[in-house]
């Protein structure tokens, strides 16, 4: 009973927070909760918007709506407007209370049946339900003679009165005779009209919640007000309509919601705020005077209904350019490019798909793509490859029998998981010197991959298959031996993606996952790259014992100490079925990869002081081979690390530029065995640049063996154990 209570206190306390925080698209509780005590400096006001809040989450939960949504505020923030919209336009009595109630729950059945029409089109209902039931008020309440009006004069005597008796009235008003440019008074008071109050103490502590919370939004916001208020001089409409029954407060919801949120922020962004800004005042324009002879206003429907006209276009695209949607929503415009950026620049032109080599050892590309020779036009994203010696001869003695070549015979692996959906093995082998062109491609195998990509494997040698049509193969699975049938005048190995499953189709130019490059002194590490001509390339060998240490399984289980003090973490999957870890007590996750040969981070969620954090951050790309001094690079998000002092320069050009990194270094720079080891040492960096200067360095030291992974760095020790 207790556990239920505390639930339900909690869900409904998160609910009416994020309710506010949700009427500037945020989720940060500091920034909620200064807005609800702003709502209620006008006692009267404010507590008509947290009473509906309250109703709405309340109606929510008994007729069993999802309890994440109440949470979040997706049914309360509507109702804010509604209660405190209520309030401000009628005196309080029994039959206003009445209207009240239903006012609202008016408004929770239009949130949602608008949202179970948008969710189709995956569009927002933003302020419509709000709007929706405030015209169903006005226009109903004439009706009501017991409902009583709060007129003109009465707004500046009765009530102006009642509100000067609150003691923090002088306070909330002290700065209302205050010279300003006319902007800023303007913006500060359209700010305060967000909870129907005129004091322009309100507008500014709103400005600065907002600068503290999102430099991006704050600029945004002001930027649609900045572009309102120009063309409300040029086309000679008085400014203090702005400040009027929500008018203003349009162009600032307008500026916030496509430039900053439901778009990722960039130069295209803020252009699409500043060119259609004329077109939200003339919605603006156009719908009150449609609507005036009926007693009406139009609230915040005109920003409404141009952000979801503007989203819905956009939706329509076949490529999503210049107008970024978030992949996911951060409710955080700088952590949403940040992120944004950093996956980009990880992860877009990495295949989802790893191929490996086809073959064991080292082999030398003696045809790359488009290679000049038979690798042409249609046909030219392939791979041939040879077996050289350290004098770069194909064959040992005379040359003259296909047994002299040191590729003929050598294994043939399949170089991902897959069916076998094709073989070809009718084609004898040439003598060295003949070329049989009637039957170009010789004995081949064509493995179906199950994702749209199939891999041809050419000039195999006769009746050397080891499986057959239909067989499921895995990565590294002997398929059959290099030969030298079809068009190929001496033995190699043939090799090339295509989008058809028939011997022969036009190839498609795709990498292969990781490999290895002979170099002079130390083997070059390449990552989703096609293999260059004239290259001697092999593939990694994974460490089992490092592959198991950062074993990935959902259910398992981790017994962590964090500088003495105990923690438990645990393995599990997402709805998207992304790997993540969990950290329970500081409510920390990070999300992880591992594809046997690496081991790399995708994202985290929660505090810095986190020793999961610690451990996202040394870990953050790990190479999981035996081959020691490879360095593997990556660069961090920039959410966590910002050097001291430029943050908030770096977050207001964020949209434009990213001028400090967050460069990530690993390389493995001990083992105890280099064939069977057990135990390995990782050294990591972390190095913080801002235009291109290093600013500081942290290393930490990961030491890894069968059953515990301990970082160590200047002031931590981390040690992790599997349970």
């Amino acid at each position: 009973m207790g556990n239920r209570l505390r639930t339900y206190t909690l869900m409904y306390l998160d609910g009416t927070l994020n309710s506010y925080g949700m009427i500037f698209f945020s989720k940060e509780r500091w920034f909620s909760l200064i807005l609800l005590l702003i709502s209620m400096l006008d006692c009267r006001l404010g507590a008509g918007g947290l009473a509906a809040v309250l109703l709405t989450n309340i109606i929510a939960h008994i007729l069993g709506f999802s309890k994440q949504k109440i949470r979040s505020g997706i049914y309360g923030f509507n109702a804010i407007f509604v209660g405190i919209g209520l309030m401000y336009k009628f005196y309080t009595n029994n039959s206003f209370l009445i209207l009240f109630v239903f006012s609202v729950i008016m408004a929770f059945m239009f949130t949602i049946w608008l949202e179970s029409l948008f969710s189709k089109h995956s569009l927002p209902i933003l302020t419509l339900p709000f709007v929706f039931t405030l015209f169903v008020v006005d226009l109903s309440v004439k009706t009501f003679t017991k409902i009583e009006t709060i007129g003109l004069f009465d707004r500046f005597t009765v009530v102006l009165a009642n509100q000067m008796e609150v003691p923090w009235y002088p306070v909330a008003h002290a700065m209302d005779r205050v010279p300003l440019p006319s902007i800023f008074y303007y913006y500060f008071k359209t700010l305060a009209s967000v909870f129907f109050t005129d004091s322009l103490l309100v507008g500014i502590i709103i400005t600065i919640a907002l600068i503290f919370h999102s430099r991006i939004k704050s600029t945004v916001a002001f930027l649609g007000f900045f572009f309102a208020f120009f063309t409300s001089k040029l086309l000679g409409v008085d400014i203090q309509e702005l400040t009027r029954n929500l008018a203003g407060v349009n162009y600032i919801f307008w500026g916030m919601a496509i430039g900053s949120f439901f778009i990722i922020p960039n130069s295209f962004s803020y252009l699409l705020v500043i060119v259609l800004t004329p077109a939200l005042f003339l919605f603006y324009a156009s719908i009150e005077n449609l609507i005036a002879g009926l007693g009406l206003s139009s609230y915040t429907l005109p920003f409404s209904l141009l952000s979801i006209l503007v989203l819905f276009i956009l939706k329509q695209r076949s490529l999503s350019r210049f107008f970024i949607f978030p992949y996911i929503q951060y409710f955080n415009p700088e952590k949403t490019v940040y992120k944004y950026v950093n996956y980009m620049e990880r992860f877009s032109q990495e295949s989802l798909f790893k191929l490996q080599l086809p073959f064991l050892g080292e082999w030398q590309v003696s045809q790359g793509y488009d290679g000049g020779i038979t690798h042409l036009g249609a046909w030219g994203k392939a791979l041939d490859f040879v077996i050289t010696d350290e004098q770069g001869s194909t064959c040992l003695g005379r040359c003259a029998e296909k047994e002299d070549f040191y590729c003929f015979n050598k294994p043939v692996m399949a170089p991902a998981d897959g069916y076998v959906y094709m073989i070809g093995n009718i084609t004898e082998d040439n003598e060295i010197g003949d070329v049989n062109t009637r039957k170009n491609w010789g004995n081949s195998i064509v493995i179906n991959h199950l994702n749209g990509l199939y891999t041809q494997i050419s000039h195999l040698k006769k009746d050397s298959f080891k499986v057959r049509i239909g067989d499921y193969v895995t990565r590294g699975t002997v398929l059959a031996a290099c030969g030298n049938s079809g068009r190929s005048s001496e033995p190699h190995l043939h090799f090339q993606v295509q989008l058809s499953p028939e011997i022969g189709a036009q190839t498609h130019a795709y990498p292969i996952g990781y490999f290895f490059e002979k170099g002079k002194e130390k083997p070059l590490l390449h990552i989703g790259k096609v293999p260059e001509e004239k290259s001697t390339i092999y593939n990694i060998q994974p460490s089992l014992m490092a592959h198991k240490a950062f074993d990935n399984k959902p259910g398992r289980a981790m017994s962590v100490t964090y500088d003495d003090e105990p923690y438990s973490w645990y393995i599990a999957t997402d709805e998207y079925n992304k790997t993540y870890i969990h950290c329970r007590k500081s409510r920390a996750t990070a999300y992880m990869e591992n594809d046997g040969t690496m081991l790399y981070f995708t994202d985290f969620e929660g505090k810095k002081s986190s020793p999961l954090y610690l451990f996202y951050r040394s870990c953050f790309k790990l190479l999981l081979s035996n081959e020691r001094e490879i360095p593997v690079s990556d660069n961090i998000p920039l959410t966590k690390e910002h050097p001291k002092g430029t943050r908030w320069f770096q977050d207001l050009l964020a949209p434009f530029v990213i001028f400090t990194q967050i460069c990530y270094r690993s390389v493995l720079i001990e083992t105890d065995n280099i064939h069977y080891p057990e135990k390995m040492v990782y050294r990591s960096l972390l190095e913080t640049k801002s235009f291109n200067i290093k600013l500081h360095r942290r290393i930490s030291v990961i030491t890894v063996n069968h059953h515990q992974i301990k970082i160590n760095t200047k002031n931590h020790t981390l040690c992790i154990d599997w349970v």
